[in-house]
């Protein structure tokens, strides 16, 4: 078998371009709201990834994309995209850059996905990258990125252009310490309500990972930062059929045994949903090694119970995700059934606690 690893991931972060609604304040509310030991930010600068430390992670490779600092140079062919002008550039990831990029006329901030020059030639990736904007037409929902246009550049690039975000991608925040328990409940909740909208459409994401997870520096309806759920490059249509060996694709840390085989379903997002979950609660992926080992254990290996690395986390969150990494596709619970047990579970813990507020101190 042949597997193809996304190359998705690409996150464009709103703390790394000065823009009119980013502070440091906000970046460094966002987390203390949202991390057990929030770092340090009162003598850094704001505007470089300086700006909060990072863990060196033990989660996984930080291959999915490249620092902003290693593309600051990046510039596309051409300067203008239709009506929008390039800006600066925002990360890289595996077959496409994003650049900030700015409405001729409005003065309106997008983000533009542009493919590598070096794939221009592969049909199935240009064919990919024009699609999501029609996956992104078909489901609306707030919490997944809104795709404006699809086009070609004068040279003949396909671009996207998306809706400009101020945040960092799940990942990134992981990275800089444990998420609280309550955290995790409502980001969780608010990732499987989003790909719900998807499934709803006939869509199967089939790469949940928290690089494709963005976290926005503002407050939702029920009291948490906003998430939205990136990237289409390799999600598919429910009545598609199986996939070939050589066109397999995903991240091999969140895949379902069923993904490995071709036959990604509705189920196989709800399996990387508890990957997703289970990393976050205990600060590791449930399974390492190999490629050939991954396949192994995500076939045939029972991870360690969650609630071993965190005994502080509710039992009921314990159980969803379990039930979430079951093997077989049919014991999982819907995305749907996973969103109202995390809405659940949140609500009792709003109920128990303190209300907490994304307000600056000092």
């Amino acid at each position: 078998m042949t597997l193809r690893e996304s190359t998705g991931g690409t996150s464009f972060r709103g703390a790394q371009v000065p823009t009119p609604d980013g502070s440091p304040v906000k970046l460094a509310a966002v987390h203390r709201l949202l991390l057990v030991e929030p770092p340090d930010m009162t003598s850094r600068s704001f505007g470089t990834d300086a700006a909060v430390p990072l863990r060196v992670s033990r989660r996984r490779d930080q291959n999915a994309t490249t620092p902003i600092e290693n593309v600051r140079n990046s510039t596309p062919k051409d300067s203008r995209l239709g009506n929008y002008s390039v800006i600066a550039p925002l990360a890289r990831g595996g077959t496409a850059a994003v650049y900030l990029g700015e409405h001729l006329v409005t003065g309106d901030r997008v983000a533009l996905k542009v493919l590598d020059p070096f794939f221009a030639d592969r049909e199935e990736i240009v064919e990919r990258m024009l699609g999501e904007r029609t996956i992104s037409e078909r489901a609306r929902h707030e919490g997944l990125v809104d795709i404006l246009i699809a086009d070609r550049t004068a040279s003949g690039l396909p671009y996207l252009v998306m809706e400009y975000l101020d945040g960092e991608n799940l990942g990134t925040l992981a990275d800089r310490g444990r998420i609280e328990l309550p955290a995790v409940i409502a980001i969780g909740a608010q990732i499987a309500a989003a790909v719900s909208a998807l499934h709803a459409a006939g869509v199967v994401h089939c790469d949940i990972k928290p690089e494709n997870i963005f976290v926005l520096y503002e407050l939702g309806p029920r009291g948490w930062p906003q998430v939205k759920v990136l990237d289409y490059g390799v999600a598919r249509f429910v009545s598609d059929g199986p996939m070939t060996d050589a066109a397999i694709a995903g991240t091999p840390c969140y895949m379902p045994p069923e993904q490995w085989r071709g036959n990604a379903t509705i189920k196989s997002d709800v399996y990387a949903l508890g990957c997703l979950l289970y990393e976050l609660v205990t600060g590791d992926q449930p399974f390492h090694g190999t490629l050939p080992q991954l396949m192994l254990s995500h076939h045939e290996q029972l991870p360690e119970r969650p609630s071993v690395r965190c005994s502080d986390m509710p039992p009921e969150l314990e159980r969803l995700i379990v039930r979430a990494l079951a093997k077989d596709p049919v014991l999982r619970p819907s995305m749907s059934e996973l969103e109202h047990g995390l809405s659940r579970l949140l609500d009792r813990q709003r109920a128990a606690e303190p209300a907490m507020t994304l307000e600056a101190t000092g």
